[in-house]
C-alpha cells in the first residue's frame, strides 16, 4: 500500500510559490471542506499569510473527515513537484507547454498543479510508474531465443489480453476484480505496472478520537520491465506465484510464447571477472584440447543502459583493463550479460559454439557432446548448483533450471 505523501503542501514557502488562482482552482472541488476548517477561498487575489499558515495546518492534520480525493490530489502533486517530474510532465501531458506560453518562470508546483488539472489520470499513472521503478529488488528472466523478442506492433490489445487473464488469476485467489495492467515504452524498455486486490485486511484506526476498525481489500502495485536492450525480463513483486505468472504470462500474450522466460538462477558469469588464465583451461576434460572465450558483452547502467561488446582473442585481458576504466570512470554496478566460448573436441578437432546468458540460457549446437559442455561449465563454476533441464530451441540445445 502506498503511504501518502503531501510534505510539501505543509511547507508555506512551496506554497507561495504557487500562483494565488492556480492554487485556488486545485483547491475548489475541497472547498467545502476547507471552509469547515476556517479556510475560505471564494476571495480573489493574493492569500495571506495567515492563510497559507492555516492551509499548511490542515494538511498537515488532517481528520475523519477529510476528502479521500483531496489527500490524493496533494500526494500525486507533492511527488512530482520536481526538477525531474516537471520534464516528463511536459512530455507526457498533451497541451502543458503552451498553459505557460505567457507566464515567465513558473515554479515546479506550478507545473505539477496545471498538470494535475489537465490530466490527472496521467499524471497519477507517471506517478506510480515512477515510484515502481525505482525499486531495487528484481528477479531477471533472460528470454531463450536466438534473436531479441520484438513487441507487437499493438501493445493496446495484447495488454489488455494480459490484464484479462491476470485478472482472472487474482479472483480465483479471492483477491478480487478490477486488475489492471498498465503499459510504457521508451527506446530502452517496456515497462507493465500491474495493480491488483489482495485479500480483505481489518486495520484498527483512529476516527473523530474513537478507537475503531476499518475493512477493506489493499490496492497493491507489481512491475515488470522487459529490457529491450539484451531481451531480459525484470519483475518486482512479493511472491513466487506471482513472478511465475508474470513471466509465463507476459510471454505468452505479449510476445506469443509462454516458455520465452524460463525460470531459475542457472547460469553466472562471474568467474570471468577473476581474469585468470585457469579460468578456460581443459585439463579436467579428456574430450577437450582448447577453451576460448570470443566474445562478451558488458552492461553499463544508467537512465538509457549501453551494451558493449568485445571480441578478440585476449578477451578477459581486455576485458580487466576495460572495467578497471570504467569503475575509474564511474561505474561501479557493471555486469556480464553474455559471453561466446569456442570449445574444441579431441576426436573432431572442430569449435563447438557455446553462448551463456545470465541467469538461466545456454545455447549450442544439439549433438551427443552436452554432456561434455555442461561438464565444462560446471567445473569452471558458470553453472550454478541446482537442477539441469532441458529445452530444444530451433535445434539447439537450452538449459534452464
Amino acid at each position: 500500500m502506498t503511504t501518502l505523501n503531501y510534505q510539501k503542501f505543509t511547507d508555506t514557502h512551496f506554497l507561495k510559490t504557487i500562483k494565488p488562482k492556480r492554487l485556488r482552482r486545485f483547491l475548489q472541488p475541497f472547498g467545502s471542506y476547507l471552509a469547515t476548517r476556517g479556510l475560505d477561498l471564494k476571495s480573489t487575489g493574493q492569500l495571506t499569510d495567515e492563510q497559507f499558515d492555516l492551509l499548511a495546518s490542515i494538511v498537515k492534520s488532517p481528520d475523519g473527515n477529510s476528502p479521500a480525493e483531496m489527500l490524493d490530489a496533494l500526494h500525486v502533486v507533492n511527488g512530482v513537484s520536481n526538477r525531474i517530474g516537471v520534464d516528463l510532465l511536459f512530455d507526457q501531458i498533451f497541451g502543458l507547454p503552451a498553459k505557460f506560453a505567457d507566464e515567465d518562470d513558473p515554479f515546479a508546483g506550478d507545473v505539477a498543479i496545471e498538470a494535475f488539472l489537465l490530466d490527472k489520470h496521467t499524471v497519477q499513472w507517471m506517478l506510480s510508474h515512477r515510484s515502481n521503478v525505482q525499486r531495487r529488488s528484481f528477479t531477471a528472466f533472460q528470454a531463450a531465443s536466438l534473436e531479441l523478442p520484438k513487441l507487437p506492433a499493438d501493445m493496446t490489445h495484447a495488454t489488455r489480453c494480459l490484464e484479462r487473464c491476470i485478472d482472472d488469476w487474482y479472483d480465483s485467489r479471492c483477491c478480487g476484480r478490477g486488475s489492471t495492467v498498465l503499459s510504457h515504452q521508451d527506446d530502452a524498455a517496456a515497462y507493465f505496472t500491474i495493480s491488483h486486490g489482495s485479500t480483505m485486511h481489518r486495520q484498527r484506526i483512529l476516527a473523530d478520537g474513537r478507537h475503531d476498525h476499518l475493512v477493506f481489500r489493499p490496492l497493491l502495485d507489481d512491475i515488470a520491465i522487459f529490457d529491450k536492450l539484451i531481451g531480459e525480463l525484470r519483475i518486482n513483486a512479493e511472491t513466487q506465484s506471482q513472478h511465475e505468472l508474470y513471466r509465463r504470462m507476459i510471454g505468452l500474450h505479449i510476445f506469443g510464447d509462454e516458455a520465452l522466460f524460463p525460470k531459475g538462477d542457472l547460469y553466472t558469469l562471474a568467474p570471468l571477472l577473476e581474469f585468470r588464465e585457469e579460468q578456460l583451461s581443459v585439463a579436467s576434460i579428456d574430450e577437450l584440447t582448447s577453451a576460448e572465450c570470443h566474445a562478451v558483452k558488458l552492461l553499463l547502467p544508467g537512465h538509457k543502459s549501453e551494451e558493449l561488446t568485445t571480441r578478440r582473442q585476449n578477451v578477459l585481458e581486455v576485458l580487466k583493463d576495460r572495467i578497471e576504466m570504467l569503475r575509474r570512470a564511474g561505474f561501479a554496478e557493471l555486469r556480464l550479460t553474455e559471453a561466446k566460448f569456442g570449445l574444441t573436441f579431441r576426436e573432431s578437432r572442430r569449435s563447438r559454439m557455446v553462448t551463456i546468458k545470465p541467469p538461466n540460457v545456454a545455447i549450442y549446437s544439439r549433438d551427443g557432446d552436452g554432456e561434455v559442455i555442461e561438464r565444462f561449465l560446471r567445473f569452471h563454476g558458470f553453472i550454478n548448483d541446482r537442477e539441469w533441464q532441458s529445452y530444444a530451441i530451433a535445434g539447439n540445445a537450452l538449459a534452464s533450471g
